[in-house]
């Protein structure tokens, strides 16, 4: 027997198959799916029956943990019950008859297997799930079974709904309705109403693009005129889903995306024209058609989508559109959680890397330099150390020694194989270059992908690396020296699309650097380009960070917090999912997730009630490069929840992929004072560039005791202020 955990588990997992379907993992768009095939009683019971058949045998056989609350094993199953129940013939309460149940249950596993080899091919050979493909294929051999076997003539086939209406639309709002009823088997104007409202009030991009779909459809149907008689499958049914397919769930919603949404449709529509036809049998009796229509299912969806994200795949770069990687299904979700976890970190299709150096160095040539970087080799930098006088070397400008960066370490921005290593050619005397060795001692190291990165003019002998050797990032690879066509001691290193020296440079971005400003303070630059003249050095990890802010798993802290409405105790606890997402749960209706990555904390989103600790904490945290002893300011675009509510927020995401109406952005500076480090935040939401709302916070905290103090004004008046609670305090107050 079941265990209760497993059974609510397993009863999670019916409306998940459904949800599935328009690719979705919703319950509630899962259990209204459900509901509206029970609109034909046969129809919903076959579907159902099918599905449970699945899930019991992907469960008992092991393809599945008994506890998964995922249907997705399942879901083409459920679709091929839903079309024998749809197909077989109509007579009464004599349908549910034995051969007919039989049926079901022999198509439900058929299709099961056939799915879980086809799921496999398609993911390891085209690095993309199979969809309904399975379904596809299996419901065109059930149809033949049908038909051969005299169950289907065309006729007496259609299913009594369970309620009846008069509604009649225009042709194109008629057809657009019948088609999203089709999806569920369930080809009725007031089934495809109900879809797309419980559509629209999940997704707006996703029915907005399902709008699209169609609206291709109705045209390129009057321009062919091929009519809207080809059974419930005709078209529209192919044409929305992979509209939304390509358009938001494979693909990050953008106008990019969109563009290539409405090729895919036209696409589909084109496959769906050649495939469909006519299927002619003889009968000798008279008034039963000689022909039928020949369905296609979801075959051409599944061949358009399938094939144009796969070719999207093997592009050299990532670029826009941007895959949707993220193993979120919704597209506003998906879209939210780029914006707000990715975007803010990487550009797309920029290759991202650390610095070759430790310290602080001179960029004395970036892109596009004077000297030499030109053309091909634009792209690179060149390092060197100075002093506080702004010299080179300490004593004598002749000796190579004397110069600050001879003989520094260099290390691998990047992880990878050692491609090419020359590490024989004699340091130059000063004033000298070799410009027959043109690029001296030189490693270069390959990241995959065809990218390299090169670090040149290294000192003879200086690197103790063989080819195919493997590199960490931040491991040591030579030292700098004055090799090749080098005057003075510097390092040139730059990204680049081959092995040898001298190959193109790659445009790419330097992670985690600060520039010195003229006062003597930093600017922390997460991901950007190191320009001609910069004062530049890594930055340090705080490998101790997660303790102290006392962010670990399960940890708990507790705060004071007082604002116009008096003063109440809040209390955070850290937790962790199964996705490997930390989240800082509040007892006030609050859950903040972050993550602390390279020694840097990040707010990635913020939901539930904004009148608490934690989303003060939100506003003023979006971003901590934890560095003492040093005053460090930085920029920041943190996500649109931390200053939006939900329904804000949902109508910002729907119009991001046509332009940015609202953006919320951040100043921020860290400084240390007697007290502590005071991290001053300025964040503002604007729309359409004008101000809208500002909020000033500070926050003070220490390595002993974290974060001990968070205080939040808006426009210039103090909404509410937190001080922590210490542990021991808390003890005396209770005692």
């Amino acid at each position: 027997m079941m265990k209760t955990g497993n059974l609510l588990a397993f009863a999670k997992a019916v409306p998940n198959a459904y949800s599935t379907i328009l690719f979705s993992d919703s319950v509630w768009i899962g259990l209204a799916l459900m509901l509206v095939t029970f609109a034909s009683p046969i129809i919903g019971l076959a579907g159902l029956i099918s599905l449970l058949l699945a899930m019991l045998v992907s469960r008992g056989l092991g393809f599945e943990n008994a506890d998964s609350t995922s249907g997705v094993l399942a879901f083409n199953s459920l679709l091929i019950g839903l079309a024998i129940g749809y197909y077989y013939p109509y007579s009464g309460t004599a349908t549910l008859n034995p051969h007919f149940f039989a049926l079901v249950m022999i198509a439900s596993l058929a299709t099961f297997f056939l799915y879980v080899g086809l799921n496999y091919l398609c993911q390891s050979l085209f690095k993309i799930p199979s969809m309904s493909l399975a379904f596809s294929l299996a419901a065109v051999f059930f149809w033949y079974y049908l038909v051969r076997s005299g169950y289907f003539t065309g006729l007496n086939f259609q299913k009594p709904l369970i309620f009846q209406h008069q509604v009649q639309l225009s042709w194109f709002w008629q057809d657009y309705f019948l088609s999203l009823g089709s999806v569920m088997f369930v080809p009725d104007l007031f089934v495809g109403i109900i879809v797309a409202v419980v559509l629209l009030l999940i997704t707006r991009i996703g029915f907005m693009l399902s709008l699209v779909g169609w609206s291709i459809c109705f045209y390129l149907i009057q321009y062919t005129n091929i009519g809207s008689t080809y059974g419930m499958f005709f078209p529209g049914f192919n044409l929305i889903l992979i509209s939304m397919a390509v358009g938001s769930v494979f693909l990050i919603p953008g106008k990019s995306s969109y563009l290539l949404a409405i090729f895919a449709t036209i696409t589909g529509f084109l496959l769906v024209y050649a495939m469909s036809g006519k299927y002619y049998y003889s009968d000798m009796m008279s008034g039963r058609p000689s022909f039928l229509y020949l369905p296609i299912f979801a075959l051409p969806m599944n061949i358009v989508v399938i094939a144009l994200i796969y070719a999207l795949r093997l592009r050299l770069q990532h670029r826009s559109p941007i895959m949707n990687d993220y193993g979120i299904l919704h597209p506003e979700k998906a879209l939210d959680a780029y914006l707000s976890r990715y975007r803010r970190f990487v550009s797309a299709g920029v290759p991202q890397i650390h610095m070759p150096i430790s310290g602080q160095w001179l960029v004395t040539q970036g892109h596009n330099g004077a000297h030499t970087h030109k053309k091909d080799w634009a792209m690179a930098w060149d390092f060197e150390i100075l002093d506080t006088k702004g010299n080179k070397y300490s004593e004598d400008s002749q000796k190579l020694a004397d110069y600050y960066c001879f003989g520094k370490p260099v290390y691998a921005a990047a992880a990878g194989y050692v491609a090419k290593v020359v590490n024989s050619i004699p340091d130059n005397p000063i004033g000298d270059a070799n410009t027959v060795d043109n690029w001296g001692n030189y490693v270069s190291i390959s990241h995959g992908y065809g990218l390299f990165t090169l670090y040149a003019h290294l000192k003879e002998g200086s690197v103790k690396l063989a080819e195919n050797d493997y590199v960490k990032i931040g491991e040591k690879i030579g030292q700098v020296g004055n090799s090749g066509r080098s005057f003075v001691p510097h390092l040139h290193f730059q990204t680049q699309a081959a092995i040898d020296a001298g190959s193109r440079t790659v445009f790419s971005h330097i992670l985690n650097y600060k520039v010195q400003n003229a006062d003597g303070s930093y600017r922390f630059i997460a991901s950007g380009i190191p320009e001609e003249g910069e004062m530049v050095s890594a930055l340090v990890p705080e490998k101790d960070l997660t303790n102290i802010l006392q962010l670990s798993y399960g940890q708990e802290q507790r705060f004071r917090l007082t604002n116009a409405k008096g003063s109440r105790e809040e209390q955070w606890k850290v937790e962790l999912d199964l996705m490997g997402t930390h989240s800082i749960v509040s007892d006030a209706g609050s859950r903040m997730e972050f993550s602390i990555y390279h020694g840097i904390f990040n707010a990635l989103s913020l939901k539930g009630k904004r009148n608490s600790t934690l989303s003060a904490f939100a506003i003023a945290a979006g971003r901590i490069p934890y560095i003492e002893n040093q005053s460090i300011s930085w920029q920041d675009e943190p996500s649109l929840s931390v200053a939006m509510n939900p329904l804000w927020k949902n109508l910002t995401l729907f119009l991001i992929p046509f332009f940015r109406p609202i953006r919320v952005t951040s100043e921020s500076c860290l400084a240390t004072t007697e007290s502590g480090l005071r991290l001053s935040s300025k964040t503002e939401l604007s729309v359409l560039g004008m101000r809208l709302r500002n909020y000033e916070s500070d926050l003070i905290m220490d390595r002993t005791n974290g974060i001990r103090e968070i205080r939040l004004h808006r426009a210039g008046e103090l909404m509410l202020s937190a001080t922590r609670i210490e542990p021991h305090k808390k003890e005396e107050n209770n005692a």
